[in-house]
């Protein structure tokens, strides 16, 4: 039997001189671990995203860069400028995944060597295609904070994107105003028309987008984060504090009465399902270990767990409020589970007893895919979710974009 060397991160591992069984088995750990998803051993994923959807609505872990917030808004405007005879040529679907792919091979050049991180496409090869367009990764954010006014999905959007006879093959003034530069279809709304924007395009927003993008997050959803964050004038303090993490953004929101009171309760109490669930989390990863003979991160893994004992968690009542305020049903036994899990963290229950109960939701979860079924590779390490981030570290980049590209 060979063994397992080079892990080089999450999903990238080499080996040497093994069996084809041995090979067979590892390439399935592989396998699980780079899928989506399958990491949620405890199924608590559900209500996770709940507690992000109330406070980063829209949002998603794989958007990158602001930009891209006004990019899909301005292909889908040059399409309805086009002249008649253009758009019978192609269908508002051909257009958008022509022009986004475009768009990658025109930023990747404005971009080239600088080192700038967030552009989607950046690694496609001479010829290739962006293999998840941003259009399809935005569009919920585009929904939700009115830069294109449809409860539509993408496609349904698409194939509604017929301007009236009269207007087809319009041209807009170069510098329309949002009220001027919608006519041809008002519920795609921009800061300006530009023809000619795709020509210099840069991943940083200019002023003009920045401003119009703080002004939609104003009027967004009230009890939303970002909302908040710019209705009470916090956007640039929140960005400039060491909030790297969720748990030191909820410190933050926590002291700041300004923020609405919804919206503190909204983070108090994701940030309470995140320590108590991080529990859970530590006994799946210590019967792993055991498992897979890793003394290493056994005695690593329960001094975590000594630490985290020390302070006090939510109770049941809390798991109640948590499913009440998101409007989640959990499925199969989960919320069960959650409400055990409480109720013996409460009641000072043994680690036999937590351990068993952890054990128990993660095989009736993943069933036969679960992680407490395969022989890991021997370097392994932390299996799972850990403390919870809501998205929080993508919005914070998002953001980001939005603040540099104000005025001072």
């Amino acid at each position: 039997m060979g063994k397992v060397i080079g892990m080089l991160n999450k999903s990238e591992m080499g080996w040497v001189d093994f069996s084809s069984e041995d090979r067979d088995r590892v390439r399935d750990v592989i396998k699980q671990l780079s899928e989506p998803g399958t990491l949620d051993e405890l199924g608590i994923g559900a209500l996770r995203d709940g507690f992000a959807d109330l406070m980063f609505p829209g949002f998603s872990t794989i958007q990158t860069r602001a930009k891209y917030l006004i990019t899909i808004p301005r292909i889908i405007r040059d399409y309805l400028a086009l002249k008649p005879a253009q758009q019978r040529k192609q269908s508002p679907q051909q257009y958008l995944e022509q022009q986004e792919n475009q768009l990658a091979r025109a930023l990747i050049l404005q971009h080239e060597n600088e080192g700038v991180t967030g552009i989607i496409g950046s690694t496609m090869k001479e010829g290739e295609s962006v293999a998840r367009l941003p259009s399809s990764v935005y569009w919920a954010a585009l929904r939700t904070w009115g830069i294109i006014n449809t409860h539509a999905s993408l496609k349904q959007f698409l194939k509604s994107v017929k301007p009236p006879e009269s207007s087809l093959g319009s041209s807009l003034p170069d510098e329309a105003d949002d009220a001027d530069g919608v006519s041809t279809d008002s519920r795609v709304h921009l800061d300006r028309y530009d023809p000619q924007w795709i020509e210099d395009v840069h991943i940083t927003l200019t002023e003009s987008e920045a401003v119009f993008l703080s002004d939609k997050l104003q009027n967004g959803p009230f009890n939303s984060l970002p909302s908040q964050f710019e209705l009470s004038g916090l956007l640039k303090e929140v960005l400039d504090e060491d909030l790297a993490g969720f748990a030191q953004l909820a410190g933050w929101v926590a002291a700041k009465p300004d923020l609405a009171q919804r919206t503190r309760d909204t983070v108090e109490m994701a940030h309470a399902f995140s320590e108590l669930i991080y529990g859970a989390h530590l006994r799946f990863n210590i019967v792993v270990a055991r498992n897979n003979q890793r003394e290493d991160l056994l005695d690593q893994y329960e001094s975590h767990w000594l630490d985290w004992r020390k302070v006090r968690q939510a109770g049941p009542e809390q798991v109640l409020q948590w499913l009440a305020a998101t409007k989640i049903t959990l499925q199969g036994r989960t919320g069960a589970f959650l409400m055990e899990w409480s109720e013996h963290i409460a009641n000072n229950a043994s680690v036999v007893v937590l351990d068993a109960l952890v054990e128990k939701q993660a095989l009736g979860n993943k069933k036969e895919r679960s992680i407490l079924k395969k022989r890991l590779p021997d370097n392994y390490r932390w299996i799972g979710m850990s403390r919870l981030d809501f998205r929080w570290s993508q919005v914070r980049t998002i953001l980001g974009d939005i603040q540099e590209g104000l005025p001072c």
